[in-house]
């Protein structure tokens, strides 16, 4: 709902990760995707026991993008789920153990596969235009014009029109649209439990969750970076909760901390393998000063290793 004010619904969501982590294995279901600990006969009444509890749209602010860049292999996905869980738009599937028939909720690579592949295509109609090249939305109303399209969806798509943006849009609505009428919920909720009631948007799942931040996304026309250490997106905005600045390097302070260690590593490698500071500062982009005081200060440090060792002494013959 909007007004001349505009206000934004907040989004209440919580999802769990298994501790032990995922797997893929054989059943007479197919292949699946479930967690390790799932044929654990308590795993259902138990969970604080095998599971955490996080806010992943709260510490991931792009985690849309990271998704879309996976690709449909069970190696990337299985990595994916072990750091956010699985997508949780699945159901419970019977799979014997040894302690019997187990109830167990589990995942296909076919549904993995078709949620990233939607979102590439959304992310690559969204990017078409965030970029302002005019080639882009043209290319990508080319590719989508196929011959013998129904009327009604080339409409529904804007695919005559003059205006090849409004067909990129189109299908970035298309697809957002048919999620988020799935996976997401309004409720009414205690904000951080107290005595009162907020109106909130709750994704009934993770994949739910991450079509929501897409879409607040585009709605926004929030732009992302990504972290020079760990490669994850992270929004770039003015907004104090969610964004960071636009010349920001990394998504979190532990990566630019990690960031700031690895080079200096980097840096004593290179000294003791005889390079000069200044060649080191030349490969590392840094000031040569500063560069002396990392080797410098792993020269005191070893030093100082070598004095506390202590001394043995020999026996006399």
């Amino acid at each position: 709902m909007r007004n001349n004010k505009s206000f934004a619904l907040p989004v209440e969501f919580t999802w769990k990760r298994a501790r032990a982590g995922y797997q893929w294995s054989d059943t007479k279901h197919g292949r699946l995707l479930y967690a390790v600990d799932a044929l654990q006969p308590d795993w259902q009444n138990t969970f604080k026991d095998y599971e955490t509890i996080y806010r992943p749209l709260d510490q991931h602010t792009g985690l849309f993008r990271e998704f879309a860049a996976l690709e449909p292999n069970e190696r990337q996905v299985v990595a994916f789920a072990n750091r956010f869980g699985l997508l949780g738009s699945a159901g419970h599937l019977e799979l014997e153990s040894e302690y019997g028939p187990v109830l167990v909720y589990a995942e296909p690579l076919a549904l993995w596969a078709e949620e990233i592949e939607a979102f590439k295509l959304a992310l690559e109609a969204w990017n078409g235009l965030e970029t302002g090249a005019s080639q882009g939305p043209i290319k990508l109303k080319s590719k989508w014009s196929a011959p013998g399209l129904p009327l009604a969806i080339r409409r529904a798509l804007h695919l005559d029109d003059d205006d090849p943006a409004k067909a990129a849009l189109s299908v970035v609505r298309m697809l957002v649209d048919a999620r988020i009428s799935e996976h997401i919920e309004t409720r009414l909720c205690f904000p951080a439990n107290s005595p009162r009631l907020n109106i909130s948007l709750v994704p009934t799942n993770l994949i739910g969750a991450l079509w929501l931040q897409f879409a607040v996304a585009v709605d926004g026309l929030k732009s992302f970076n990504e972290c020079a250490q760990c490669g994850a997106s992270f929004e770039v905005s003015r907004d104090p909760r969610t964004g960071k600045r636009s010349d920001a390097l990394f998504c979190s302070p532990r990566c630019r901390v990690g960031h700031y260690r690895d080079r200096i590593e980097q840096a004593r490698r290179m000294g003791s393998n005889g390079m000069t500071a200044e060649r080191i500062a030349h490969e590392l982009n840094t000031e040569v000063a500063t560069v002396q005081g990392w080797l410098a200060n792993a020269q005191t440090r070893g030093a100082k290793a070598r004095r506390a060792r202590p001394k043995t002494s020999r026996r006399r013959k």
